[in-house]
């Protein structure tokens, strides 16, 4: 029987459109098939010589960076500076099936305590587990102090809505309270990262972030602060013969050390919107409210509910201490007098309270010495 010629069901396909052509080219296509005949059809596309739109799209800076953290909730922030700062795939933090992506544990040095996210290092590692990496191939990054500091803020927020989060839980999740502790699609990542640029004022892609990593490691390996194979690592990247031979294989301890104190000087200089000295700073002010607060009594649990303790004002400050301290007194709310047994009056007077009245319950009422 003679061969038909190849490319005619794609040819009498193309003439009719729409459910005709498709009834007329899957006969054919399975009658090939059966046939082992091998069909290749040329697919023209008109303007494939020009350049598309995106190839224009030149990443942000570092001040207009900052824009887009300014300008997104502490989800998107997380989720931006994964992308700005390490360099991974939108689908790296969420595949588009929502079945996995970045889990807690994916961050081995990030500690979760008493409601409370530590980092041991700073850079910290991100790795990328071989399922999620485009070339399947396990390989890691590092996130800066800003970008920790954004991952912080959404985890224990996460921790304060209620959320329990152990090592599987997934770094980026979902903001309906009944999907929390389920993985992102990838989809749903983009959007969020959008809108943070698009309320920043921008029209970029979110996409434009992981540029934003590559065009700013490029420019810090031209001041001889990385190497190339390392940026490309970092990217996930399969690298040339040279890189395959050493980063993709099983990396040392010292040379991650290496890596992390090149990371760290690439990044302060190319990558932060926001200076060391601003989150010193911070962390200063934390750490002197949180030792007058446990100064006054309140436990570590108690502070962790309070909140960001760097936006507390020091009026507030001072109002939490005077409210623990009367309420080891013994006093709720404003009152400032208590009763109590008649035999304990001495010893209240002593240590400086007023005597006022004499019940007939064989009780004395005290108060608070006039100031």
């Amino acid at each position: 029987m003679k061969k038909p010629k190849a490319g005619i069901g794609f040819m009498i396909g193309a003439g009719l459109g729409g459910p005709v052509g498709g009834l007329i080219t899957r006969p054919l296509k399975n009658w090939f098939g059966f046939n082992d005949i091998h069909v290749q059809q040329k697919i023209r596309i008109a303007g494939r010589e020009e350049l598309v739109t995106v190839a224009d799209e030149r990443p942000p800076t570092q001040e207009e960076l900052g824009r887009i953290f300014g300008a997104g909730d502490q989800r998107a922030k997380a989720a931006s500076a994964l992308l700005g700062f390490s360099g991974v795939r939108l689908e790296v933090l969420g595949d588009y099936l929502g079945m996995d992506g970045l889990k807690i544990k994916d961050l081995p040095e990030m500690t979760i305590s008493k409601k409370r996210v530590e980092f041991e290092e700073v850079p910290t590692i991100v790795q990328v587990r071989k399922n999620l990496s485009k070339t399947n191939k396990h390989y890691f990054s590092f996130l800066c102090r800003e970008g920790c500091d954004y991952l912080k803020q959404y985890v224990e927020w996460r921790i304060r809505r209620g959320e329990k989060i152990d090592p599987n839980s997934p770094l980026i999740t979902p903001s309906q309270a009944h999907l929390a502790g389920q993985h992102i699609r990838t989809p749903n990542i983009s959007d969020l990262i959008r809108k943070g640029i698009r309320d920043a004022g921008f029209d970029w892609r979110p996409y434009v972030l992981r540029r934003y990593f590559d065009t700013r490691l490029m420019v810090a390996e031209s001041d001889g602060l990385i190497p190339r194979d390392w940026r490309q690592f970092f990217m996930g990247h399969s690298g040339d013969i040279e890189h395959t031979y050493t980063v993709n294989k099983a990396v040392s301890k010292d040379v991650v050390e290496k890596m992390r104190a090149s990371y760290e000087k690439a990044s302060e200089k190319h990558l932060v919107t926001s200076r060391r000295e601003d989150v010193t700073k911070n962390t200063v002010i934390e750490a002197f409210n949180r030792q007058f607060l446990a100064m006054a009594g309140y436990s570590e649990d108690d502070i962790s509910k309070l909140g960001d303790l760097p936006q507390l004002t020091p009026q507030q400050i001072q109002d939490l201490i005077q409210r623990k301290s009367m309420q080891a007194l013994g006093l709720n709310g404003n009152g400032k007098q208590k009763i109590v047994p008649l035999s304990e009056v001495r010893t209240w007077v002593l240590e400086g309270w007023e005597y006022v009245s004499t019940l007939p319950t064989n009780e004395a009422v005290i108060k608070l010495p006039s100031s």
